[in-house]
């Protein structure tokens, strides 16, 4: 039985964590597994009805090869209106084993996720909880103050690899994964663009996925996010006709390639590489590289 353990922090109790198989897979499972992996689109979403932008990974190819096997791998956005449907899909489809929450205390507390049987969960905020607001008249009153909202989106990117607990709990995260010996990992942030898409943007590096695949996955949140994004924006601008809160708006809920390549440029000044500061920084070393392409590439 796995357990549902909330982390607080970036900490992560390796109890939780599953370490052994549950026996031998069905034939009918094994034969929908086969179909799944002759049809499965890289990065293709998984359609649930109360979460957006949840993909699987698999089908992506890595420089060597190999492919990233399917239903093992998921990112995602909040989970906190999952219907009964969206669970058991989860669950049964895609064998959803251990789910890691990257959002911050305040925020779980104002939409927690809902307890899967037989799932396991971990709190790993990739954040200081600073308990900001994002009702819409707070965020308008913030976006009216910000200079440039694109170059806080860039510094918050570059802060994934230079603040403490941002890089604990990518270090933790990634453990997740190497202890995980049955069934899917599923990360999520809540908008799942941002620290899940950087999360996303390691665990494919680590992998051996070239760096332009890397960053059209972490781009694909504008397609698989476009009506909510909509949605907020036109919020924003029903409160004021200020154009630089409305362009501010659209900038915050956007992910764009600057974005993510000022992580990347980030990790290039100070580490030389992204395999040197997975090793440096994440402890994978080596050895664990190999662990995980074993654990989730064919």
């Amino acid at each position: 039985m796995k357990n549902w353990v909330k982390v607080t922090g970036a900490g992560v109790l390796s109890a939780t964590l599953l370490l052994g198989g549950c026996g031998a897979q069905s034939e009918e499972k094994a034969e929908a597994n086969v179909k799944t992996e002759q049809t499965l689109k890289p990065g293709s979403q998984i359609k649930l009805e109360g979460a957006v932008n949840v993909r699987d990974l698999g089908g992506y190819k890595t420089t060597d090869g190999l492919t990233i096997k399917p239903h093992k791998l998921i990112r995602s956005a909040e989970l906190a209106n999952l219907s009964d449907s969206d669970k058991k899909k989860l669950v049964n489809t895609y064998d959803l084993s251990h789910i890691v929450d990257f959002r911050t205390s305040s925020e779980v507390a104002t939409k927690p996720d809902p307890k899967l049987t037989d799932v396991d969960y971990t709190h790993d905020s990739v954040m200081k909880d600073n308990g900001t607001s994002t009702s819409t008249q707070d965020l308008t009153a913030s976006l009216a103050k910000m200079d440039n909202p694109e170059t806080f989106l860039i510094n918050a990117n570059k802060s994934f690899i230079t603040d403490e607990t941002s890089i604990q709990a990518y270090k933790d995260f990634f453990d997740i994964l190497l202890a995980n010996q049955d069934g899917s990992v599923l990360w999520h942030c809540t908008a799942g663009k941002d620290r899940a898409g950087f999360g996303t943007a390691l665990v494919l590096s680590a992998l051996g996925v070239d760096k332009n695949t890397v960053i059209d996955d972490y781009m694909l949140s504008n397609k698989y996010r476009a009506d909510e994004n909509k949605k907020a924006i036109e919020a924003v601008a029903a409160k004021t006709d200020n154009k630089k809160v409305i362009d501010g708006m659209t900038a915050v809920m956007e992910v764009r390639e600057s974005y993510i390549n000022a992580a990347f440029d980030e990790i290039n000044a100070k580490y030389g590489s992204m395999d040197n500061f997975l090793k440096e920084k994440l402890g994978l070393t080596d050895a664990k590289k190999e662990q995980l392409k074993k654990a989730y590439l064919y």
